[in-house]
């Protein structure tokens, strides 16, 4: 064990000296990797142990898989991680970027890891040990020699934690791109209106202290209020540690930093639309995943904004983000600027971790280059995962355009396409180049005592989104009970949009199912061309939700494809309860659509539905019962008991029954629950809730 201690003390000396980053691949049994990493262990300061349990008992501070992403924007200097289970994906993107310039990234792995009896991500990933840089240990081996360190850099005396430059830039930024950086934020604040900066950068560039750097300075010298909103606060908590530093305060995750005259409060992107508070400039850090609503409304609301994006990196979005939200800031603020920080601060350039941690999770896939011909071959087919492991190009151009068209693409999806049996993959090539691609995901086939269980609300299998809505929301058991599959995502490269790929890809998808399925689904975030498209590609609605989805911005809109003789026989059920509770619900749960989302839906209705849809009473019937055993909620049965009540109120229920006059208020009044609740004196919603429900319980069943 001499030689081994005597090794790894090497390797973390050539890793601090050139301010790299090494992976090293501990292949063998627990207890020789616990030995390794109890070496390494005293020459670091921060060591983090990521794994199922801290049964090792290692001084390290310990965080599992599950909770690997709330470290995202801290840092450590040694990471082991426990891959004797398997190989966590996102704890490997999440984590890896914490590791500074100078440490390692230690993963542990059995010596069969990645053999043709593994699962296919970790033989993808084994692939990569052999990339060069990569340290690996085996424990029945002769040690390797050390890895050489990144072109340009000098090992011949220790640099210290931050690239050296010439003289000091100002405002304490590192290097001249993050100095350029400020500048321009700065400039946001202090010159004309209506003029904001997107800063762009990978991962470990600097973009988030950028931010935290010119709001100190900003607060310093001219005091006033800074809003700074992000998907979470822990995405903008960087920015709240750089000020509090500057500043001389404590960090303590506070959500608002007071200095001197001025002021910083983080607010959510959704509240800052509708709170009464007034602000000089307003910072919104990982705009890309902010839905594309809410980033339209900031641009309206507010004159001085900055905004900042990975590209790459395990929070990273690709390029796609950036030609979207372009297209937005040219029609609302042409005198927009761009910058990008391309140096990297927390580790040198050309770093041996963060190329490999690109390269093994696709984190820097990129659009496949594919200009539109009319000439053109196109060829649609469905890839098997033996097919897409074995040919890199053709994985790393599906992810590519995933990740240009869907900013929460990450290592996990890379994981399902290579080892989900449920998930299939059907591209469009040209020349062998990707230019369209659609996931499928396979759904139901579900017990009867499951799908009663899903209807009670006392279950809620992982998954299966289009299945359970339908039995959960819609009240069609039988739907759960067929196979279906669910169209999870479906991207265009964008030269070719617009000419009847997507289209002509749902076709094949439809071929292939047809003898496999009974129906095909798909939900996403409401939006009239959205709509159409699905519409046109024979897909038809069946539920609208009532809350906007927390990825789109938009409310999710479930569309059904019947594909079987199976069913067709619920299908014209399910298109009745849709349009009974559009009917319903237009002045209250979808009041909050706009006219134009509005329109295109009541359309449809008087299209599919020229008469006021009436619910068979036998699905009355068990939408009412399903309410009173509380497994569904007063939105999904509003058309049932709206339909019940007119039936009942003239003949059957007296105006003076007990609780009449609070349903009445709601149901066919559509009042919201807090005036329903001032005008009863009631408690609280939960107290309205439940009387509604008692008056069912009591006058039905």
């Amino acid at each position: 064990m001499k030689a081994v201690n005597e090794f790894l003390g090497a390797l973390s000396q050539t890793a601090k000296q050139a301010h790299c980053r090494f992976l090293v691949v501990v292949r063998g049994s627990e207890t020789w990797a616990k030995t390794v990493n109890e070496a390494l262990i005293p020459h670091y300061v921060s060591p983090l142990y990521c794994g199922p349990s801290l049964a090792w008992g290692t001084d390290a501070q310990w965080v599992p898989f599950k909770l690997a992403k709330k470290w995202l924007g801290r840092e450590s200097d040694l990471l082991m991680m426990n891959g004797y289970d398997g190989v966590d994906a996102e704890a490997v993107g999440a984590l890896s970027g914490t590791v500074v310039g100078g440490g390692l990234m230690v993963l542990m792995v059995s010596s069969d890891f990645g053999g043709m009896t593994d699962s296919r991500f970790h033989q993808r990933l084994a692939r990569h040990f052999s990339a060069l840089g990569v340290v690996v240990l085996n424990e029945d081996q002769a040690l390797p020699l050390l890895p050489g360190v990144p072109a340009d850099v000098s090992v011949e005396e220790e640099v210290e934690a931050q690239p050296q430059v010439s003289a000091p830039l100002p405002f304490g930024a590192l290097t001249p791109c993050q100095a350029d950086a400020i500048m321009a934020i700065r400039r946001v604040v202090t010159g004309h209106r209506k003029r904001p900066v997107v800063l762009t950068a990978d991962r470990g560039r600097g973009k988030s202290s950028a931010l935290g750097l010119a709001a100190a300075s900003l607060l310093a010298e001219r005091g006033g209020h800074i809003a700074i909103t992000a998907p979470s606060y822990a995405a903008a908590e960087t920015v709240f540690r750089h000020v509090a530093l500057q500043a001389g305060v404590t960090f303590t995750q506070q959500r608002a930093l007071e200095w001197g005259e001025g002021r910083m409060t983080f607010v959510a992107p959704d509240a800052l639309l509708v709170e009464s508070n007034e602000y000089d400039s307003v910072f919104v850090d990982e705009a890309a995943a902010i839905p594309a609503p809410l980033l339209a409304g900031l641009l309206a609301r507010f004159s001085r904004l900055v905004f900042a994006s990975t590209v790459h990196g395990y929070e990273g979005t690709g390029r796609g983000f950036a030609v979207k939200f372009r297209q937005m800031l040219d029609a609302a603020m042409p005198q927009w600027r761009s910058v990008t920080l391309s140096t990297p601060i927390r580790w040198a350039m050309d770093d041996p971790l963060e190329l490999w941690v690109f390269e093994a999770l696709l984190l820097n896939a990129e659009l496949p280059v594919s200009v539109y011909s009319a000439s053109a071959h196109v060829t649609h087919q469905r890839i098997s995962s033996q097919h897409l492991l074995d040919n890199e190009v053709l994985l790393a151009g599906v992810f590519g355009l995933l990740v240009n068209a869907h900013y929460q693409t990450s290592p996990a999806d890379l994981v399902n396409l290579l080892d989900d049996p449920a998930l299939q993959l059907f591209v469009s090539t040209v020349n062998e180049q990707v230019i369209a691609c659609a996931l499928v995901m396979e759904e139901g086939g579900f017990s009867d005592e499951l799908i009663g269980a899903i209807q009670r609300g006392e279950r809620r299998p992982k998954g299966h989104l289009l299945a359970q809505s339908l039995a959960a929301h819609v009240g069609i058991g039988e739907a759960a009970a067929q196979r279906a599959g669910r169209v999870l995502r479906i991207a265009v490269h964008p030269d070719w949009q617009q000419q009847g790929m997507g289209s002509a890809l749902l076709t094949v998808i439809q071929q292939w199912a047809t003898t496999r399925w009974d129906y095909l689904g798909t939900s996403f975030g409401y939006l009239p061309e959205l709509f159409g498209f699905w519409l046109r590609n024979g897909y038809h609605p069946v539920r609208l939700g009532f809350t906007r989805d927390a990825t789109s911005g938009y409310p999710s809109l479930l569309c059904v494809l019947p594909l079987s003789q199976n069913s067709q026989a619920w299908w014209p059920t399910a298109q009745t309860v849709f349009s009974a509770t559009l009917s319903a619900h237009w002045f209250d749960g979808y009041a909050s659509l706009s006219a134009q989302q509005g329109l295109p839906l009541w359309r449809y209705q008087q299209i599919s539905f020229p008469s006021l849809p009436v619910l068979p009473a036998s699905l009355m019937e068990q939408h009412l019962i399903l309410y009173t055993q509380g497994g569904l909620g007063l939105e999904a049965v509003q058309p049932a008991l709206q339909q019940w009540l007119q039936q009942q109120l003239c003949s059957v229920v007296d105006d003076n029954t007990e609780g009449l006059a609070l349903v009445f208020a709601k149901v066919i009044q559509r009042k919201g629950w807090a005036d329903v609740v001032n005008e009863f004196g009631l408690t609280g919603r939960k107290h309205a809730e439940q009387a509604v429900r008692l008056f069912v319980q009591t006058h039905y069943c």
